[in-house]
């Protein structure tokens, strides 16, 4: 099979996104199919998607209007059986490759539910607006793909996307177990007991409000807050943007990892973040404010806690889950479900459904 992965975004970052979708095109190939990337970006570099093509805009309004006609012609001559798109909003070029090709879009969020929250906490007509268009225009993609993969069951259930009546699936985010040696060690266990989360800033649905809660009411441990920035203070450590070999430092001499805990203000009880399948492969027991898509069917282990941020904090609860998971190591061997190798078949199998209608 011939697969054309299309998205806009930076992989000039060695982020989760890029090696997400790293993970997923080396398994692709390793099953014997022949894979393109074209992506979209505001500057070329380096990036660990080395066969990359890569197309530059200089404006987001001008990625919208504009006919990307160099990619187009890329895409032609590759000539895909399917035409695998991170959803991203319409494009002028999008609704020609639309038009043409099978396309199956890839959706990693309820993004209504992130732009209405953008526009309660703008209040402003032109937030207001913006969600109106991007209602609209997502309605016209979707509407013209040929199937949908979701992250989550959540997501893939939701009435916003079941509405376009389209074969649809929903595969967790995964990670390739193989690129990931267990760092975290038990030798230190007289220090103070560390926590730690990794996030971006300006993302309400990541709780870290809520973090800071837990550090007041656990003055017992420390709380390292890493790619957001603050004033640390008594326990809790702001260390703003580090680079990977930087945090990984701080994550060495940390016990238990921290999931997004505020996700019902996106409206989503579900997720599976690619953060967290990295604290996962280090080793570390992690605390989630929701459900993770790849538990769902499975007993939730010892080693995972969830907690409802949104009524109420049972700081005993969390106290008990540290304590008694602060030695804890997560062996690879428990977490072989959200490995690529097993994910990308389920995908790969979802492709040639849609191929063969």
């Amino acid at each position: 099979m011939k697969i054309a992965y299309l998205l806009s975004h930076d992989i000039t970052k060695d982020d989760g996104v890029t090696k997400k979708i790293l993970g997923q095109t080396e398994e692709w190939k390793k099953q014997g199919h022949d894979i393109e990337i074209y992506c979209f970006l505001s500057n070329q570099g380096i990036s660990i998607l080395d066969t990359a093509k890569m197309y530059e805009f200089k404006s987001a309004l001008g990625l919208r209007l504009k006919i990307q006609k160099k990619l187009l012609d890329d895409l032609n001559n590759f000539n895909p059986d399917i035409v695998y798109f991170r959803y991203d909003t319409w494009s002028r070029t999008l609704s020609i490759i639309l038009n043409k090709y099978r396309v199956v879009t890839e959706l990693n969020t309820y993004d209504l539910g992130e732009f209405w929250l953008l526009f309660k906490q703008d209040r402003t007509i032109k937030s207001f607006l913006r969600y109106l268009s991007y209602k609209f225009l997502r309605s016209k993609v979707l509407s013209r793909v040929y199937g949908i993969v979701a992250v989550t069951k959540e997501i893939s259930e939701h009435s916003s996307n079941l509405k376009f009546n389209k074969p649809s699936i929903y595969i967790p985010n995964g990670i390739n177990l193989e690129k990931y040696t267990t760092i975290k060690t038990v030798k230190d266990i007289d220090t103070r007991v560390g926590l730690f989360f990794i996030g971006t800033p300006n993302q309400p649905w990541h709780g870290v409000d809520i973090i800071e809660k837990i550090s007041k009411m656990l003055p017992q441990y420390d709380f390292h807050i890493v790619g957001i920035e603050g004033e640390s203070k008594n326990n809790l450590f702001w260390h703003g943007y580090l680079q990977k070999n930087e945090y990984l430092e701080i994550l060495k001499k940390s016990h238990i990892c921290i999931g997004t805990l505020a996700l019902y203000r996106n409206d989503m009880q579900e997720a599976c973040p690619l953060k967290v399948r990295e604290y996962l492969a280090y080793g570390y027991p992690v605390i989630l404010g929701y459900k993770d898509t790849a538990l769902i069917n499975k007993n939730l282990p010892d080693w995972v806690l969830e907690i409802d941020s949104q009524i109420m904090l049972d700081y005993g609860r969390i106290e008990n889950f540290v304590e008694n998971n602060k030695k804890i190591v997560v062996e690879h061997t428990e977490i072989d479900f959200i490995d690529t190798a097993v994910l990308e078949k389920e995908r790969i199998n979802f492709f040639e459904r849609v191929m063969n209608r």
